[in-house]
């Protein structure tokens, strides 16, 4: 809501362009309906070019077609690079390392980065827990009440079986090598928190591809040159 009102205060104020500058897209991950819920990303997306957003700058999209949700430029940005370079210059011996997807979904995105690293992955499949679940994500409030009285007869609808999860496993051959699941995170949310709680967490710092993006629109430079060595699957 603060964004909100300080773009439209600048819309209000005449300014000739207004472009917003989120690291982090709130509520991306529900960008597709489940179930009879919302698609929350588009009314965010709706909220702000409402306000008066002229440009988007934003970082990894939960997915990428949520570009498409706005009426105005995005500029997704990748932090691959960033994340590709730690690989090869903090992991010793990476060479002998696998990249492992944590999930089927994940397989693409951890195949582009084996590909530019040129190491081979792994896939883990089954979940001890479903992260997409709506017990997670929020949306599953309130909870289902079978009212029979309510349902005509001839409405009755079918009850589904909720399939069983297969016992995680992995696909493919990490013996003896590095596994690579989930090596850094970038600093587009602020985690110091999390990183007292678990000195493991390494941060990676995006704050320069973001900088150099604002120059360029400030200056009406081509944005080409900070997607390059990005994959498909980014």
């Amino acid at each position: 809501m603060e964004l909100l009102i300080m773009v439209y205060a600048c819309k209000t104020s005449c300014a000739k362009s207004i472009i917003g500058v989120i690291p982090y897209f709130p509520y991306s991950k529900q960008c597709k309906m489940r179930k009879r819920g919302s698609i929350v990303s588009k009314l965010l997306a709706s909220m702000m070019c409402k306000a008066g957003l002229t440009h988007l700058i934003t970082m990894d999209l939960h997915q990428k077609e949520i570009q498409g949700f706005f009426n105005i430029p995005v500029d997704n940005l990748r932090a691959s690079p960033f994340l590709l370079q730690y690989i090869q210059e903090e992991i010793p011996d990476y060479r002998n390392a696998v990249i492992v997807a944590k999930s089927p979904a994940s397989a693409k995105r951890a195949q582009s980065f084996a590909e530019r690293l040129r190491l081979g992955i792994a896939v883990i499949h089954g979940e001890a827990q479903d992260a997409e679940s709506d017990l997670v994500d929020g949306r599953h409030s309130p909870p289902m009440v079978r009212s029979v009285a309510a349902i005509h007869p001839s409405l009755e609808i079918p009850m589904l079986i909720p399939k069983e999860k297969p016992p995680i496993t992995v696909v493919g051959d990490v013996g003896g090598r590095i596994a690579i699941i989930v090596v850094v995170v970038t600093n587009t949310i602020p985690h110091e928190v999390q990183k007292l709680q678990c000195p493991k967490i390494k941060t990676v710092d995006i704050s320069m591809i973001l900088s150099e993006a604002i120059r360029r629109i400030h200056n009406g430079e081509s944005m080409s040159y900070l997607f390059r060595n990005i994959g498909l699957d980014d």
